[in-house]
């Protein structure tokens, strides 16, 4: 599909989102709820989305040290560069943004660091299906719902074998690939040698002795989110229990995943509004508040830190283009 095709039907459904939560809004209530936010509360919220960060950039460290071995800052810079490429570029091109800006610090290959945030992608969805476990032992999905939590278990679980089977089956793999007569050629050559770093960084869990470690960080990683969730939810002044934070969560959390216009606008917003309003009966301007309010603590911050370190970088937009990604 025509990468313009696929940025319209993007900018579409965040217009469908941003229709369906705030189509029927009333301003001048809606900045009065705002006004109204627990600074104290919004400060904690902001606080514990940075030390997420520095949860994720240490956890990328043991992630890469099988490659190379990076100091916690130089991957926690172009963490933040990454989200903020995210979301301010479409088709979470901020993911080869970070890549490319720990390969031009380090003596590392784009495609290997690729590899490696996509197995932290995937680790982060085999933690998404934990927090879906916990709390739907805790609360009765409809039908829909449970429909949904099966997929994503699924094809979570799924695509973390294939991982796990990729990097025991990927020598004997590779060489089978290796001896086809079109890889003799240069540029079918160059592109097994890009495939091979890619295959390193992706498998790089079976190759780490921190796997323990990888465990502890993804599991703390969606205690700060949740942590996250309840501080804005507290800002906001909605009464709900914690079980109902743990589904607001999740539903967010999964609406980040749907195709969007950059920052998930409209899907984060659509999600937030529909599961307090439809399933805790929380009034509609209050569900609309909150989306606001945790949508800006989840990209606001980032967005600001991530320019600052893109611009002390020498890193541009168009480093991500095809040719550099393949470095």
């Amino acid at each position: 599909m025509n990468k313009w095709i696929k940025l319209i039907i993007s900018i579409v459904i965040s217009a469908v989102g941003l229709y369906y939560a705030f189509g029927k809004v009333d301003l001048n209530a809606l900045w009065h709820h705002l006004k109204m936010v627990n600074l104290i509360w919004l400060s904690l919220a902001v606080f514990l989305l940075i030390f997420s960060v520095a949860i994720r950039a240490e956890r990328w460290q043991l992630l890469i040290e099988p490659i190379q071995n990076i100091r916690f800052h130089p991957l926690f810079a172009a963490t933040m560069v990454g989200y903020f490429g995210n979301a301010v570029l479409p088709f979470r091109l901020g993911e080869l943004l970070r890549a490319y800006t720990i390969s031009a610090r380090k003596n590392v290959e784009t495609s290997a660091a690729f590899g490696t945030i996509i197995l932290e992608r995937i680790l982060d969805m085999v933690g998404l299906v934990g927090t879906i476990l916990i709390f739907g032992w805790f609360y009765p999905f409809d039908e829909g719902g449970r429909n949904v939590v099966i997929a994503v278990v699924v094809f979570t679980l799924l695509g973390f074998g294939f991982v796990l089977a990729l990097g025991r089956a990927q020598s004997h793999l590779m060489e089978k690939i290796e001896k086809w007569s079109i890889f003799e050629k240069a540029w079918a050559h160059r592109i097994l040698t890009i495939l091979h770093s890619l295959v390193n960084g992706l498998t790089s869990i079976r190759a780490t002795k921190h796997v323990g470690q990888i465990v502890l960080h993804t599991i703390f990683m969606w205690i700060v989110y949740f942590a996250i969730t309840y501080s804005v939810i507290l800002a906001a002044g909605i009464d709900v229990n914690w079980i109902s934070v743990g589904v607001v969560l999740i539903s967010t959390s999964l609406a980040i995943a749907i195709p969007a216009a950059p920052g998930a606008v409209g899907t984060y917003h659509a999600a937030a509004v529909y599961v307090l309003t439809t399933f805790f009966a929380v009034g509609r301007i209050e569900s609309q508040a909150f989306a606001v309010i945790l949508h800006a603590v989840g990209f606001v911050p980032l967005i600001i830190i991530g320019a600052i370190y893109f611009l002390r970088s020498s890193v541009q937009i168009k480093d991500i283009s095809d040719q550099h990604i393949v470095e």
